[in-house]
C-alpha cells in the first residue's frame, strides 16, 4: 500500500466526486490540521480513502489519536462540534448499481448467444430436410414456369398405311371427348384388320414385318423412351396418391391402373397399347392419361380437371 501522503498528488475535485468527501476535509487532511479534522468523521473518511486508493493511514491515525488524547477530545461530548459525514449511501449505491449493470450486460450477452445458436441449429435442420428433395422441386419449378407459355407439339408416327396415318394424325394426340370416342372405334377396327391379315398371310402382313416395332393386338404396359434424365410425376386417380422420380433410361408403366402422368420438358417417345410410337419434342411438359387400359396425351386444362383443379 502507498503512504497516505500520496493523496497530495491526486486531483481533489475528482476524489470528492468519487468518494463524496468534502473538499475542506481533504485539504485539512493534507495539511494535518487536526483542529479542523476532528469536526469530521475522520475514521470513516480514512477508511474510504484507504480502500479506494490503496493508501496506508497507520502513522496518520497514530498522530491523530495522540492529538485527541492530548486535548481530551476522546471523552468530551461537545454539542457545539459539528460532525460531518459523507453521503455513504450514495457512494455505495453507485458501486452497487455498477455491479448490477455488469450482471445485466452478461445476462443479455448470454441470451443473445442462445438465440443466435438456436436460430442457426433450426436453419441447419431445415436445410437438411429441404436438400433431400431439392432436385425434384427444381425440376417441378421449371416445368410449372412453362405451363402457361408453351403448347404441346406432338408428332405421331403410325405403322399403318399412309391414308390411315393421315386420319389418326389429323385427329391428334390431344383429342376432346368426341375425338376420343372416334379414336377408340378406329383402334378396334384396326385390331380386327390386323387379326385378319395375320390369319390370311397376305401381302400387307409382310409389310408390317418390315417395320422397326412389331405389332401386337394390345400391350399391357406403356413404354417410355427417353434420351436424358427426365422427371416423372404419377397421380393415381382412385386415391389421388402422388409419386415422383427421375429416370435416365427407358421405362414402362402398367395400363391396368387409372392414373395421370406429368413429365418434364425433355424429349421422349411413348409406345401405346396398340404398339404405336408417339414422339414428343423438347420444350414443354407432357401430360398423359391412363384409363381403361389405354394411354393418351391430354392438355393442361384436361389434366387440371382430372386433378381437382391443380397443375400437379
Amino acid at each position: 500500500m502507498l503512504n497516505w501522503k500520496k493523496i497530495e498528488d491526486l486531483n481533489l475535485k475528482e476524489v470528492m466526486s468519487k468518494t463524496q468527501i468534502e473538499i475542506d476535509f481533504l485539504n485539512a487532511l493534507i495539511k494535518k490540521d487536526f483542529s479542523t479534522l476532528h469536526r469530521f468523521n475522520v475514521k470513516g473518511f480514512v477508511k474510504i480513502l484507504s480502500r479506494e486508493y490503496d493508501l496506508d493511514f497507520t502513522d496518520f491515525n497514530e498522530e491523530y489519536e495522540a492529538y485527541l488524547n492530548e486535548n481530551n477530545l476522546n471523552s468530551v461530548k461537545n454539542n457545539n462540534i459539528k460532525i460531518t459525514t459523507p453521503k455513504l449511501d450514495v457512494y455505495h449505491q453507485k458501486s452497487t448499481n455498477f455491479i448490477v449493470l455488469i450482471m445485466l450486460c452478461i445476462v443479455a450477452i448470454i441470451l443473445a448467444l442462445g438465440i443466435y445458436y438456436f436460430d442457426t441449429i433450426k436453419i441447419f435442420f431445415k436445410n437438411e430436410q429441404n436438400n433431400s428433395s431439392l432436385a425434384v422441386v427444381d425440376i417441378i419449378g421449371k416445368a410449372q414456369s412453362n405451363l402457361k407459355s408453351l403448347e404441346s407439339n406432338v408428332i405421331v408416327i403410325d405403322n399403318k398405311a399412309k391414308e390411315k396415318s393421315d386420319e389418326n394424325t389429323s385427329a391428334g394426340i390431344i383429342p376432346n371427348i368426341q375425338d376420343a370416342q372416334t379414336q377408340e372405334q378406329n383402334i378396334t377396327q384396326e385390331v380386327d384388320e390386323n387379326t385378319t391379315i395375320q390369319n390370311n398371310q397376305t401381302t400387307e402382313d409382310a409389310e408390317y414385318k418390315e417395320q422397326d416395332i412389331p405389332l401386337e393386338s394390345a400391350n399391357k404396359n406403356a413404354h417410355f423412351k427417353i434420351s436424358t434424365k427426365t422427371w416423372i410425376g404419377i397421380i393415381e386417380l382412385q386415391k389421388y396418391k402422388k409419386t415422383s422420380f427421375v429416370k435416365s433410361e427407358d421405362f414402362t408403366l402398367p395400363l391396368d391402373t387409372d392414373q395421370l402422368i406429368l413429365t418434364g420438358p425433355s424429349a421422349l417417345s411413348v409406345i401405346d397399347e396398340n404398339n404405336k410410337e408417339h414422339q414428343f419434342p423438347m420444350g414443354s411438359p407432357k401430360r398423359f392419361l391412363i384409363k381403361d387400359g389405354k394411354i393418351k396425351s391430354i392438355s393442361l386444362s384436361e389434366f387440371m380437371k382430372l386433378n381437382k383443379g391443380r397443375e400437379w
